[in-house]
């Protein structure tokens, strides 16, 4: 008995139990590494290391078979062990793809190594080589896909910031390949989408690179760039997208009635103040459009828009800095739009969190207009309406924000207009061509042809009227929700809103083609503290009117100061009496007073956010610690009080 109970001693049993369990864990880890290679718990909110719906949708609708290369140098993973753990997760998710495909995917990797064929065939594929080091070995990190056309899709240089667009980026690889015949979009902008030149105030020419949203649209579609004063709209032209266009006049109106009449669809972004048109302008002293409207066909189809105004809402107003070393105020002019201000019914906005606008107007509907409007996108109750001549030239956000008065409603800003018949905003036809200033009138025969481009004029539509409208088109320009970073010559594009996912989710729903509209949205970047951006906000707004007392009250003793000293002589301090003295050091001492009020007031303005960030930090680094810190010692307490009873009893 007594040797029994030597042979199991509590610590032999201890370290057998711990043997036992490391074996156990051992062989779990065996089993499910060979047994449960397609089997993946995904924790993330968003459900990031998982394929989507719509990824699964696209791989079902595939109908020849599709390669995907990926060239990934071992070296660099070595060197770089966060592009090895990175390129563990392309790996598993194109086994992903592969697994799920039927064999309609076929996955190859390789390993390109230094002055061999297979470097050779990588640079062929597209992949882009980037050095470990200066003069160093070449590596490579892309994936090609090819097709049984042998058509190419690439992409060059797996970025780490585009991590969480992995999947988006490969399904839309995959849709390129799959899809035979590609959507022409039709474009008609004064804006620099596609790159351009200009000349700046200096008379240097200053390259104008393309908007990262063309270089979108143009990887899904096929885009051609339209004359603002068309004629007609070329018949290959599924979707039309007018970008600003400036005041379009009749005869390219009209070109758009008859597209729209003829079933095509149309994305229309007018502005009542192009921040990038308007600012340009000011920089490079051209005169540009910095409104644009569509008034013949709006007001035919009973849609108010006022060019001269735009919208302001204080809830979602985004922070600018007024100046060098002044605290960031908000600017009601430019929004920063999520939640209940984007509809998540619709398919075009369901994923798309947020959007930034910036001097944006917005449109309603008339009494008895013809069609039907679904708001996409809207403003928060209270918003208020501004004179776009507000917010031209310099602007001061601390005045527009001190002069905001809520108003009773919100503002829609994007929508759908659909109707399943509407007639033609030119009952009379093609409207008589008129010269522009300084052109000759035109010919008979220009008059002849250009009516001959429409021998049959429609009256009404032959196919329900589906077009978006927006009012804002600084939503296209990169600033305003893209930071993009140079990567060895390449542009790389770190998506900071929800802008490109929204205008190519627009552009989705009118070409009718779904395939990649689940997949946008999937892993922004943008993760904003909405309870410190409430606290915050109600913290400025209960200081604010006591802030600006204070800095008018200074701004006018600083003034009585100077003019007081001005008014002295160069060493004439010997013969400033006792009562001038007196005053210069009474207003010194007030305006150190004041500066004291006001540090004391930005510093309250700060001291519930302070207190919340601490909080936070609490509860994300110390609690947890300390929780199972007491734990244990609860833990240990019970061992040693139970242990004692036992001893007790068996005494």
């Amino acid at each position: 008995m007594r040797a029994l109970q030597t042979l199991f001693t509590q610590g032999r049993i201890a370290v057998t139990a711990l043997a036992l369990l490391l074996v156990l864990f051992l062989g779990l880890n065996v089993l499910s590494s060979s047994l449960l290679t397609s089997t993946r718990l995904d924790l993330t909110e968003e459900g990031l290391y998982s394929l989507s719906d719509a990824t699964e949708d696209l791989i079902e609708k595939i109908e020849e078979p599709i390669t995907l290369k990926f060239y990934y140098s071992q070296a660099l993973g070595r060197n770089v062990p966060f592009y090895g753990i990175y390129a563990g997760r392309v790996r598993d998710l194109l086994g992903e793809y592969e697994a799920r495909s039927g064999g309609k995917i076929k996955v190859e990797i390789y390993d390109p190594q230094p002055f061999t064929e297979l470097e050779d065939r990588a640079v062929a594929d597209g992949l882009q080589q980037i050095p470990l080091q200066e003069g160093g070995e070449q590596v490579f990190f892309g994936i090609a896909g090819t097709n049984l056309t042998d058509d190419r899709e690439v992409i060059p240089f797996l970025q780490p910031e585009r991590e969480t667009f992995l999947e988006y980026d490969i399904s839309r690889l995959i849709y390129a390949l799959s899809t035979t015949r590609r959507t022409v979009v039709g474009i008609v902008t004064s804006l620099p989408m596609d790159g351009t030149v200009r000349m700046n105030a200096m008379g240097q020419q200053t390259p104008i690179p393309a908007y990262i949203i063309a270089d979108q649209i143009g990887a899904t579609y096929e885009t051609r760039y339209l004359d603002a004063d068309l004629e007609k709209v070329p018949e290959d032209v599924t979707v039309l997208m007018l970008a600003h266009p400036g005041e379009l006049g009749p005869k390219a109106q009209f070109a758009i009635d008859q597209f729209i009449l003829g079933g095509g669809k149309a994305l229309i972004m007018v502005d009542p103040y192009s921040e990038t048109e308007g600012g340009q302008a000011q920089f490079f002293g051209r005169s540009a459009p910095d409104s644009s409207d569509l008034p013949i066909l709006f007001k035919h189809w009973g849609v108010e828009y006022d060019p001269t105004k735009i919208a302001a809402d204080r809830l979602t107003a985004r922070k600018v800095q007024p100046g060098q070393g002044q605290r960031p105020v908000d600017y009601v002019a430019w929004l920063e739009l999520r939640g209940g201000n984007i509809d998540q019914g619709s398919p075009i906005t369901t994923n798309v969190d947020t959007i930034a606008v910036a001097s944006t107007g917005h449109i309603a509907l008339a009494d008895g207009a013809p069609v039907k409007m679904t708001p996409l996108v809207s403003t928060s109750l209270g918003s208020m309406e501004l004179d776009a001549e507000q917010v031209k030239g310099m602007r001061t956000p601390q005045t527009l924000l001190r002069n905001y008065v809520p108003g009773p409603d919100a503002f829609v800003l994007a929508a759908r207009l659909t109707a399943e018949k509407i007639t033609t905003a030119f009952p009379d036809g093609p409207p008589e061509l008129k010269p522009a200033e300084g052109e000759q009138a035109p010919s008979a025969e220009e008059i002849a042809a250009y009516k001959a481009q429409f021998p049959t004029v429609l009256t009404e539509s032959t196919a329900p009227l589906d077009v978006i409208v927006v009012a804002d088109s600084d939503i296209l320009a990169d600033r305003f929700w893209v930071q993009v970073q140079q990567f060895f010559g390449r542009r790389v594009p770190v998506p900071v809103s929800g802008n490109g996912d929204f205008v190519l989710n627009a552009l989705d729903a009118l070409s009718g083609s779904s395939s990649l509209l689940g997949l946008r949205g999937r892993g922004s970047t943008a993760r904003p503290f909405e309870v410190l951006d409430r606290i915050q906000r109600e913290a400025e707004k209960e200081y604010a009117a006591q802030e600006e007392r204070l800095q008018k009250t200074l701004a006018e003793t600083e003034k009585r100061f100077d003019e007081l000293r001005r008014g002295m002589p160069e060493g004439a301090a010997a013969i400033v009496s006792d009562e001038e003295r007196a005053e210069i050091e009474r207003y010194r001492q007030e305006i150190l007073r004041i500066r004291g009020e006001l540090r004391a007031v930005q510093r309250s303005v700060r001291e519930n956010v302070d207190r919340l960030e601490s909080d936070l930090w609490f509860y994300n680094i110390a609690l947890v610690p300390i929780l199972v810190t007491v734990l244990a010692l609860l833990l240990a307490l019970w061992r040693v009080i139970s242990r004692r009873r036992i001893q007790s009893q068996a005494g």
